[in-house]
């Protein structure tokens, strides 16, 4: 749950803490839902704009069922599918962004190998 008031960079930590994951690599928003596309918001440490910190969410004009792609790890390629649910005017706005509903177990972020190239966790 997020606030108008919340930016895409609390959205990030929101998600790296639901999956626990480190927070050790560039990111980035589709705003689209569509990789590499134009409409963008990228983690601070990418050379260029616009960034994730520099908007809060209620100036990106979003809209209930928009869905958007949160890319995570340039290397990797962690792909999450974030869609906006509901938007509530009457209520308080939460402080901090939280995360109120989980399903199955989140997947480890590195994978590792033994010596005979088994992989395990």
């Amino acid at each position: 749950m997020l606030s108008f008031r919340h930016t895409l960079e609390d959205l990030h930590k929101a998600v790296q803490d639901a999956f626990n994951f480190d927070d050790d690599h560039l990111y980035s928003f589709f705003m689209d839902a569509k990789r590499y596309s134009k409409h963008v918001y990228h983690s601070p440490m990418v050379d260029e704009g616009p960034f994730v910190h520099e908007v809060t969410i209620g100036e990106l004009g979003l809209y209930e069922g928009q869905r958007i792609m949160y890319f995570f790890d340039y290397g990797d390629s962690w792909e999450f599918e974030v869609q906006l649910l509901k938007i509530i005017k009457d209520e308080i706005p939460p402080k901090v962004p939280k995360v109120i509903e989980e399903k199955g177990e989140a997947p480890s972020q590195y994978r590792y190998y033994d010596d005979d190239g088994d992989e395990y966790i």
